[in-house]
């Protein structure tokens, strides 16, 4: 099972960094340089903003506030947990794993269109489940990880064993606008799993679409007596976007109380909702698919 990031503390290689701190460090700093006698007069000196001593120090300090928050930036980009983009290719280089194109660049067009290119969450989660594949006695990561790898529109993949030397792969098409799967892409990835090298000699493998259950949510916010309506419905929305589509992975259900509280920003007296109106429980085969969302304002309370 891989590790979930967010349960980890934060590295201790990354410092907390504060602008006065520093300053505060670097005053002290130049003050311990001058003898006993001079002391409370540069103290004094460097009490006054407008002192160019003091201005000195100050754009010293910052200085000092970027350089280490380029170093805090520098050892985040070797991390797992942290890189993106060129730098989460060179952490996935030493697990030997790339990232993969979704659709191919097409050069042919005025101007180039270029590749879609695997995103960095779906890139993390392969680069983590690399060492699954060094056993090929069948364990789900495994079988997880050889899915993915067979092809970028691979957005997720369950594995489950009805009974025993028996294994179905449920595949979501991550370039799909409901995240049904494509005969083309389940033949790629049955392919993947079922090849000599990586299929334990006893298992049957069988590799199929994830069940689209379509949803809608709709909702009234009424809220306080406030201008800034127009915000306020902006942030709802731009949450429970947010949570919808994040929910659409295979089993991950759609619960009421997230959709409430997604809806529940600062502002909004109460949330009524008027679709869906239980929560949405799916299996190990299925997928959620929000096909309508509507968010307005009810009135004002």
């Amino acid at each position: 099972m891989s590790i979930d990031f967010n349960s980890l503390s934060p590295p201790d290689i990354i410092e907390s960094l504060d602008f006065e701190t520093i300053f505060s460090e670097r005053k002290a700093a130049l003050i311990a340089l001058f003898s006993s006698d001079e002391v409370d007069q540069i103290t004094e000196t460097l009490e006054r903003e407008s002192e160019p001593l003091t201005k000195f120090l100050e754009e010293n300090a910052y200085r000092e506030l970027i350089l280490r928050n380029r170093i805090n930036t520098s050892a985040r980009a070797l991390l797992l947990a942290y890189a993106t983009k060129n730098d989460l290719d060179q952490v996935g280089a030493n697990f030997n794993v790339s990232r993969l194109t979704i659709k191919p660049a097409d050069t042919s067009k005025t101007p180039p269109i270029a590749a879609i290119m695997e995103s960095d969450d779906a890139f993390r989660e392969r680069i983590q489940l690399a060492f699954d594949t060094l056993s090929v006695a069948g364990p789900e990561a495994a079988y997880k990880k050889f899915a993915r790898d067979a092809d970028g529109r691979v957005g997720d993949v369950s594995v489950v064993s009805p009974q025993p030397a028996y294994i179905t792969l449920t595949i979501l098409q991550a370039d799909s606008l409901t995240g049904t799967a494509s005969p083309e892409l389940i033949q790629i990835v049955e392919n993947a799993v079922t090849a000599e090298d990586v299929r334990p000699i006893g298992d049957r493998v069988t590799v199929q679409s994830v069940e689209i259950v379509e949803y809608s949510i709709e909702a009234k916010l009424y809220i306080d007596k406030d201008p800034e309506a127009a915000t306020l419905l902006q942030q709802a929305i731009s949450n429970i976007t947010a949570y919808a589509t994040k929910q659409k992975r295979i089993g991950r259900s759609i619960h009421l109380s997230a959709i409430y509280a997604a809806l529940h920003v600062d502002g909004v007296r109460r949330v009524e909702l008027e679709s869906p109106l239980s929560d949405v429980v799916l299996t190990q085969a299925q997928a959620s698919y929000c096909n309508n969302l509507t968010v307005t304002i009810g009135g004002i309370e």
